[in-house]
């Protein structure tokens, strides 16, 4: 089972004892890959925050992102994001097409593309998309 972690406090803490992302990963007794994708994603097994938590000498609770961790806040800015961005595409076809296009569709065309918008808004941005809109 996967759990969300704290990344910035793994990174945090590596650095504050100056070990690299191979020197954590041997101590904890995992991949050096893994600990690259616990640090990038802050998604990891349970065996490997119970690892990390014994090679940096953390309770596993204070690894665990929470509700109210920032983290966690991101997720909603970035799915506020995508559903501007989708917003903002819509609102620039429907004034370059005109309104009187949309009009001209029969009924079942205009359900069909009101529910593909609303399949664009409520899908899960994509982690790539994320990283992209916060510059890393």
């Amino acid at each position: 089972m996967d759990v969300q972690v704290d990344r910035d406090l793994i990174r945090s803490e590596r650095e504050k004892r100056a070990w690299s992302q191979e020197h954590l990963a041997g101590a904890a007794g995992i991949g050096a890959r893994t600990l690259q994708r616990i640090e990038a994603t802050g998604v990891a097994s349970y065996e490997s925050v119970r690892a990390l938590s014994a090679a940096l000498e953390i309770p596993v609770d204070e690894l665990r992102a929470d509700a109210a961790s920032p983290a966690a806040q991101q997720v909603a800015p970035a799915r506020l994001r995508f559903a501007l961005r989708w917003l903002g595409t819509a609102v620039m076809l429907a004034t370059l097409a005109g309104v009187g296009g949309f009009l001209l569709l029969h009924d079942y065309q205009k359900v069909r593309v009101l529910r593909t918008f609303e399949q664009w808004v409520t899908a899960e941005p994509s982690l790539d998309a994320a990283n992209r809109a916060n510059g890393r």
